[in-house]
This record gives structure tokens, sequence and C-alpha cells, in this order.
């Protein structure tokens, strides 16, 4: 679907995820599987840039950003990537102005511009994919703390003491409301490794051990909710990435199971939607990113 950005030509978005990394122009999207170095993938990000001849480039990744300086402080599912100064790295291999953002906040974002947060007061998108990220627009300005790395929301415990998570601690939100979080508990549970893909295909299809695997993701999802309702009181919440893309129903169990866990009052106030944008929430939010700069600058 072509979607047009007055004004931002020559402008590029990237969103580096875990399986895939997406790019717009602002009047198409596009999408190539993630390199496995950091060689490999500044290489991708400069010949398109020089293909499409950029001359301002947006970078979302999934991870801890730096934005002030534009380093991947910490990425748990792209460890290649840590300690890589992305904005120095990729502005030596162009001609190209580059910032750098958290995938989360980029995705926030592109929905508050774009797609299913537009006009919210308090926008919560959360990012299910690979990892769990998190992003907020409250009053129409991202919510990006000192440096850049507020909303971490996958790396809320949820579990003392619970499952590892990627990033080595144990019982963060992302260990169980992430594709490798599923595909654990399933291979755990029922003695059959799946991609997370297969799982959701089977509980399309109905497959009971599935529905078991996809609800206890809900159920942490929805205590993950819980707790960003009780505190930002948001009017809507966003749900983005591949799987609530891939599988709708989510939203439906989620919902009801963040009813019985929260107050009336902030439960009754928020919306949950499925994300307009799609999988390209990130790359969209990382091309208006780079416009609110801008204009921050101005």
């Amino acid at each position: 679907r072509a979607l047009l950005l007055g004004g931002l030509g020559l402008k590029l978005g990237i969103d580096v995820g875990g399986t895939f990394v997406k790019f717009t122009d602002g009047k198409r999207a596009w999408k190539e599987k993630t390199p496995k170095t950091s060689s490999e993938l500044l290489n991708l990000i400069s010949e398109t840039i020089k293909e499409t001849k950029a001359k301002m480039v947006g970078i979302a990744v999934a991870g801890l950003v730096n934005s002030k300086t534009g380093t991947i402080t910490e990425s748990p599912n792209l460890k290649f990537l840590n300690g890589l100064n992305v904005k120095r790295e990729v502005e030596r291999r162009t001609s190209a102005l580059v910032s750098v953002f958290n995938d989360a906040t980029a995705a926030a974002f592109g929905e508050y511009k774009l797609g299913a947060g537009r006009n919210s007061s308090i926008l919560i998108c959360l990012t299910i994919g690979t990892g769990l990220g998190g992003g907020a627009v409250i009053g129409g300005k991202p919510l990006l703390g000192v440096s850049g790395t507020a909303m971490e929301v996958g790396h809320t415990t949820v579990e003392v003491n619970g499952e590892t998570c990627r990033c080595g601690r144990k019982g963060c939100l992302e260990a169980y409301v992430s594709s490798y979080g599923i595909e654990r508990f399933y291979e755990r549970e029922f003695g059959e490794r799946l991609s997370s893909f297969e799982i959701i295909e089977r509980a399309k299809k109905g497959e009971k051990r599935a529905i078991k695997t996809v609800e206890r993701m809900a159920f942490y999802l929805s205590v993950g909710i819980t707790n960003l309702i009780h505190i930002f009181n948001p009017d809507v919440v966003v749900l983005s990435g591949g799987i609530p893309a891939h599988y709708p129903e989510l939203l439906k169990i989620t919902k009801e199971k963040v009813k019985l866990l929260a107050f009336n009052q902030p439960a009754s106030d928020f919306s949950l939607r499925q994300a307009k944008l799609s999988e390209f929430s990130g790359a969209f939010g990382a091309l208006y990113l780079l416009q609110h700069v801008l204009n921050q600058n101005k």
C-alpha cells in the first residue's frame, strides 16, 4: 500500500528488527532479511541509502539506543550491534545525515502519525515480534527519556526469578511475550520445536496446544498492559509487530484479561487496537521521528 508523506522527499525510514529490516521512502515500503553481522547490516543500509538517493535517514533499532550519539548500547536480540555507533558508521559510508531511534518508540510515533493512534492523547504501543518493545506518545510528543531509552517495557519484571530473557535477566516480560517466549513454552510443554509462525498458524486452525500457548502469552501481555494503564492512564494501546498482525484474536483475548486485572476506570478509558501500519510501523515512525527531530532543532 502506497502512503504519501508530503514534504518528506529524499528521506528514508529504516527499522532494524530481529528478523527483517524494513524500509520506507514514504511512497513505498519493503523489507529484507536481517543480516547476521554488523558489517553486512551496515552494507545493506548504506547501499539502500545510495539507491534511494536519500539525504536524511531515520534508523530505528531493536534495543537500547543512545539517541544523542546514535550508539546501540544493548540489543538483546541483535547482540552483534552492541556498542555499535550506527549513526557514525552509516554517515561514514554515505552522504546522508542519520538519526537513530529505538524501534518501538518509532513504531509508536508511526501509529500516532499515520495509524491506529491518530489524535490520541496518550498512546502506548507494544511491538511483539522477535522480542517485545514499548513506546509512548504523549500530547503528540514521543517519550524518549533522557538519552532515548525510555519505555523498555519488555525488560520490566513480571516474574521474580522467572524465565530467562535474552538480555540475561530473569522474569522479563519479553521472556513470555515474544516469538522465542512462545517457542520455548511450546517445546517445553509439548516436546515439539516449532517456529512462532507455525504455532500461530496451528492456533488459527484450533489446535489446543497452540491455543494454550497463545493464551499464556496473552495473560502475561495483559499483566504488562495493566501495569502500563495504571501508570499512564492512556486512551489508546496499540499492538504492532508480526505476532499481532498474524493473530488478531490476540487483542480480544488480552482485552478480556486486562478487564479482570485492572482497575475499572483505567480499563474503561483505553481502547486496545491493532496497528494499522502492521510490521512497517517502525519504518514509517523513523521517517516521522526524523522530521520531528528536524522541527525540534529549528
